[in-house]
């Protein structure tokens, strides 16, 4: 399984262990959870021991014992009809515990099923269920409560029944929305793939991921429910007479305040008690039940890759790579006052661990350095801490020097660093999504970028309207909200608040990971050239060594936050000195694999609707297939006419830009979306489109409608195509569900019987013995099983994602974008692993991404998509070196290509 001349360059073997983040579990017990569980029991022990002692009978009135202040016989005194304050304290606990518990139980238990299932099933019963709560919403528990006392008198179980209906309404809405967070999420889609009905997706999934929120609306609720009966009770509505009451106890206290204040005092510091200690107690659980908060990854980076979509436009001509440097000139002419100097930095955490140690970097002006490793090297580490942005519980320590402001920049306040961020020092964002308000107009914002530096407000969104033409974008852009643009048109805007106020030092974190090629070629040439006109040094953070030999003039490469090697790019990459840095530049050259043989026709021309003829009987079939979507009443066409055939054993490649329909494609081969129009056989099974008639589901599921009144495949048929089809999703912390371990979230494709029909592991030991199997055949160590998918880095969890599509072992694996956004040397080991599980386990390979470097790597056989059509497809050295469509020819050129 291991590719040779991997192992020679330094790879990692598929079985050797790889690079993981090292946890650090956090010192003690959560402080919230044991001052809420603290406050809670003695509220619970003090209503057990009410009800088999209190110091004084709390309903026997004493008339020699009236209002005396508290003291050695009554601690806290006793009231008007002279029964002793401690022991109605005592007993009104088993009130307050009882109407908490019995309405925060009826509501949560009608409430969650409610708003689960109107989240799963959408459409019209989903909304027909929240237009019901809606209706009880104007409905207040308290104002319920109040007519139903009326109606059948006044008394604890009114209270309480009231109150668990008025609450109802919460629960549903909070179980719905968390519910639709949850099925968006691939790890959803993963488990329809794996054949999980709705009851198991309910059950593993969404349940589990939604327990923390409802958690905290139950001690939110049950403070609400405490308080409420304290109303109700203050108003002659609640527990009646003689029966202890901390509500009651306030009511009855109101005449005699300025008289006997410890009446009042009392009950209502006992109420604050209960209320401040379920709530604590609710936020505590919540973070101890979510097992990414139970430790802390030593990375200091992001742990989950950032994925990226979208398109932009052309803009002209596509500008052509910044010539090389001259680099027979002498370094000391070229070498001018430092715009950034950062000398002798390190980064610790307060328990000591160190992230960064003893970096050493300088960017000239008009200078482009190019910082460079893999996730968790401290690239990003090293640009937040020089912009004093470093996260909580993160100290930094040396210099960090900027032209033009005197003194250490980490000596200055954050009322320092905000004067000089965004105007001085500025940063691009590897996720422009994030960076930008989604409620804010773009111009706006990038106005908001020069206001806040003095500019007035006409000026600043006279030159917002000039920037944002000049990074490209068309007239009106300015006018649009972020989930407006694609994504190209977003990390346009983020540079153009980033050189707003014309910064001396631009920093480029990963700005272009995830962009489809084209777009990347595009927002380089714009950041090199706006740059180059400003004389602004710009510091390009990235773990892609092919941009950086093509953009940089400059290399500092990092490893675990130590600089290992740095000089100017020519020099590093044609002699490398460091094994890390030579390790990173065989791993950034994808030479294709040789591939078993196979007779195939030629395909040279442009192709739209043929059908290659393999050798092979073809396990995938799609024939004219049309998919169109509704969007605010017009049709948005997906896919247009795509036809092809994908052999037995062939390893077929899938590329295009983002939009270009690929995923679309591969949920309807998977079962997991319908045609429009058209015929799909995937293994066998014909997936013929649902009619006209029958609506899309939308929402949450996006699967219902998938058999129709014109066939479609019954449960049956789609149980084979799971067991022969098993996916790889783009986001492989995404697909993960968070709150399972490695080892169920494998198992999961074989607890449906339909997947392991033939002698499969049916017993649970049996399933753990193929999990561990399959583990070892990716790579991990069997441990893994009882670990988290946060614990891991994110080769490790693409790893675990293979795993899952294997376990079951399919005829048939699909992998969508499944190296986008992964660090090279852990992008080659991946395709590697794949294309050697294809070989070993006589797997048919469709792979689906928007770089075809990568598919050249891997597959023998390609299709080139644009718009919703295949326009090119063929052998892939055929299509890859002497393209026939100008759309394959800006593909392949658009591709950077490591210069050495």
């Amino acid at each position: 399984m291991t590719d040779p001349a991997a192992v020679a360059v330094g790879h990692l073997d598929p079985r050797s262990p790889v690079v993981e983040p090292v946890e650090t579990r956090r010192p003690g017990v959560h402080p919230q959870l044991v001052i809420g569980a603290v406050l809670v029991a003695l509220v619970v022990v003090t209503a057990l021991v009410s009800l088999v002692w209190t110091p004084y009978d709390p309903e026997h009135a004493g008339a020699e014992r009236l209002l005396p202040p508290p003291g050695a016989e009554h601690w806290f005194g006793t009231d008007r009809f002279g029964r002793d304050v401690f022991s109605q304290v005592m007993a009104g606990a088993q009130i307050t515990l009882l109407v908490g518990v019995v309405a925060v139980g009826i509501a949560a238990v009608v409430g969650v099923p409610l708003g689960v299932l109107a989240g799963m099933r959408g459409g019209r019963l989903g909304a027909l269920l929240m237009r019901g709560s809606d209706i009880l919403l104007a409905f207040p528990g308290l104002l319920l409560a109040i007519v139903l006392g009326a109606v059948y008198g006044a008394g604890t179980v009114t209270a309480m029944v009231a109150l668990g209906i008025g609450s109802i309404p919460a629960f549903a809405r909070v179980a719905r929305s968390g519910t639709l967070q949850v099925m968006r999420s691939d790890y959803v889609l993963a488990a329809r793939a794996a054949n999980r009905g709705e009851l198991a997706i309910a059950a593993r999934h969404v349940l589990p991921n939604i327990a923390g929120t409802v958690l905290v609306q139950c001690s939110v609720n049950f403070a609400i429910a405490v308080l409420a009966e304290a109303g109700l009770s203050f108003l002659g509505l609640g527990t009646p007479p003689p029966t202890p009451s901390w509500g009651r106890m306030l009511q009855e206290s109101q005449q005699f305040l300025g008289v006997a204040d410890h009446l009042a005092i009392v009950p209502g510091v006992a109420i604050a008690v209960a209320v401040l200690g379920f709530n604590l107690l609710g936020d505590g659980l919540r973070d101890v039940l979510d097992p990414r908060l139970s430790a802390v990854s030593s990375s200091g980076e992001d742990p989950k890759a950032a994925s990226q979509t979208g398109s932009a436009p052309q803009v002209g001509p596509a500008e052509t790579w910044p010539a090389p440097v001259d680099k027979a000139a002498p370094r000391e002419a070229q070498e001018p006052t430092p715009a950034l100097d950062v000398r002798h930095l390190s980064v610790r955490t307060d328990i000591g661990r160190a992230l960064l140690a003893d970096v050493t970097l300088s960017v000239a002006p008009g200078e482009r350095v190019g910082l460079i490793g893999e996730s968790g090297s401290g690239k990003t580490m090293t640009a937040l801490a020089a912009l004093g942005l470093l996260p909580d519980g993160v100290r930094a320590t040396g210099h960090v020097g900027l032209a033009g402001v005197p003194g250490n920049l980490l000596d200055r306040g954050e009322r320092g660093m905000a004067g000089l961020r965004g105007e001085a020092l500025s940063m691009v964002f590897q996720e422009p999504m994030t960076a930008l308000n989604p409620l804010m107009r773009v111009g706006r914002q990038v106005a908001e970028t020069m206001t806040l530096h003095g500019a007035t407000r006409g000026t600043a969104t006279e030159r917002a309207a000039e920037l944002l033409a000049e990074v490209g974008l068309p007239d009106g852009a300015a006018r649009r909200y972020p989930h407006e643009l694609s994504g190209g048109q977003r990390q346009r805007v983020v540079l153009a608040m980033a050189l707003a106020n014309d910064p001396a030092v631009l920093v480029a974190d990963e700005p272009t990971t995830a962009l489809d090629v084209t777009v990347q070629r595009q927002m380089l040439d714009l950041m090199v050239r706006l740059v180059r006109d400003r004389g602004a040094g710009l510091l390009f953070i990235t773990h892609d060594l092919a941009v950086v030999s093509q953009v940089c003039e400059r290399v500092v490469v990092l490893l675990d936050g130590v600089v290992v090697e740095e000089g100017p790019v020519a020099e590093v990459f044609a002699d490398p000195q460091h094994d890390y840095t030579k390790r990173l530049l065989a791993a950034s050259t994808l030479e294709p694999r040789v591939a078993p043989p196979r007779a195939e026709p030629s395909l040279a021309g442009p192709v739209e609707t043929a059908l290659a003829t393999p050798i092979a009987p073809a396990l995938l079939r799609v024939e004219d297939v049309t998919r169109t979507y509704r969007s605010r009443g017009q049709a948005v066409h997906a896919l247009q006419g795509v036809s092809l055939e994908v052999a037995e054993g062939q390893r077929f490649g899938i590329v295009g830009e983002s939009g270009s329909g690929k995923s679309t494609l591969l949920r309807i081969v998977a079962g997991l979306d319908h045609a429009t129009s058209g015929r799909v056989v995937s293994a066998g099974v014909d997936l013929n489109p649902a009619s006209d008639a029958v609506r899309d589901a939308g929402g949450p599921r996006g699967t219902r409608g998938v058999r129709g009144t014109r066939g479609g495949p019954t449960s049956a048929e789609l149980g084979d195509l799971r067991a022969a089809l098993q996916l790889v999703f783009q986001d492989p912390y995404g697909s993960l569900d968070p709150r399972m371990t490695v080892g169920d979230i494998v198992a999961e494709p074989l607890l449906n019987p339909a997947n392991v029909r033939d002698a499969g592991p049916r017993t649970a030991s049996a399933r753990r013995d193929a999990v561990r199997e399959m583990l070892d055949a990716v790579g991990l160590p069997l441990d893994a099983t009882e670990r988290y998918p946060h614990q891991f880095s994110g080769g490790q969890r693409q790893r675990i994602a293979i795993a899952r599509a294997l376990v079951c072992r399919p005829r048939i694996l699909v992998a969508d974008e499944p190296v986008s956004a992964l660090d090279v040397s852990v992008r080659r080991q991946v395709l590697d692993l794949l294309a050697s599980l294809a070989d070993e386990y006589a797997l048919t390979l469709l792979l689906v991404s928007h770089d075809l470097g990568v598919v050249r790597h891997v597959c023998d056989h390609v299709a080139v998509m644009r718009d919703g059509r295949i326009v090119e497809q063929g052998p892939t050295a055929q299509v890859y070196d002497t393209p026939q469509h100008e759309y394959t020819r800006r593909l392949r050129d658009a591709t950077p290509l490591l210069v050495r």
